[in-house]
């Protein structure tokens, strides 16, 4: 996955097209969340991303668990 998006290109690979919008419309809360990045995901790399479900690699994305 590339590392540097100039703001153009972010718009234009992960914006929701009609389609994608139709796609999404028997989806609910973070079901629906959770399939639109995939799908874009899936879209720019002709692949689903690898590792466990529920865990980013990315550190700025983790979240440590409050207690």
């Amino acid at each position: 996955m590339r590392q540097e998006w100039e703001p153009e290109d972010l718009i234009e690979v992960w914006t929701l097209l009609e389609e994608d919008q139709e796609r999404l419309r028997n989806k609910s809360g973070a079901n629906r969340l959770g399939f639109a990045l995939l799908l874009k995901f899936f879209e720019v790399e002709a692949r689903f991303p690898r590792g466990t479900p529920g865990r980013s690699r990315c550190r700025r994305c983790r979240t440590s668990p409050s207690r």
